[in-house]
């Protein structure tokens, strides 16, 4: 893979699970009243989750290009358009709610929230069929990419987690400039993946 397309791949990757979503929400509302060490478990359980998913969406995208050899080219529109999509959908984002957890996070809920993340499903089919499959189709490497695709996310999850009320506050204050620069990278990857901008 290009070292250029990997930093369009990896900004895609940051802008899609570093914004506000179930994950981050959670991890924020939940940081805020029970602090980070009583959400490391429920943190764990998204980092479970999340790899499962991503190793399942490397395991599905590369099954179906196998089986269907010209999918791929389609793959990549359908995941530019997916990622249109989440810049329409960043652009009308609100602030978080106070919608707390009525009990403390646990390790079963973090990886139950991945299996009906649909952001997170998605998240992990646009970046391999948009992204790893047109470069990358060795099994051993595709666990790779799942891995550092779980990292990224991760690490968003630990900002959120870390910024508890803070970062709560400053998005609630700030959310539509926000909004506008992540929807307009969101865009601004889609024209890359699909050779607008070459």
């Amino acid at each position: 893979m290009p070292f250029s397309f990997f930093c369009d791949m990896t900004l895609t990757a940051c802008l899609t699970v570093w914004s506000p979503g179930p994950n981050n929400i959670l991890l924020l509302s939940n940081a805020s009243k029970y602090g980070i060490r009583k959400n490391m478990k429920f943190m764990a359980g998204i980092w479970t989750g999340s790899l499962s998913l991503m190793m399942l969406s490397g395991l599905l995208c590369r099954t179906l290009s196998d089986v269907i050899p010209g999918i791929a080219p389609v793959m990549k529109y359908i995941g530019a358009v997916y990622m249109l999509y989440l810049a329409y959908q960043t652009m009308r984002r609100l602030p978080p709610g106070e919608k707390d957890a009525d009990r403390e996070p646990t390790y079963a809920a973090g990886i139950f929230l991945q299996l009906v993340n649909v952001k997170i499903i998605i998240y992990g089919l646009t970046m391999f069929s948009a992204f790893i499959l047109p470069y990358v189709q060795e099994p051993v490497y595709l666990l790779g990419y799942a891995f550092y695709l779980m990292v990224l996310g991760a690490i968003g999850n630990l900002i959120w987690a870390f910024a508890g009320n803070v970062l709560k506050r400053f998005y609630g204050a700030h959310y539509k400039v926000m909004n506008v620069i992540m929807a307009g990278l969101l865009v601004w990857c889609a024209a890359k993946v699909v050779g607008i901008l070459g």
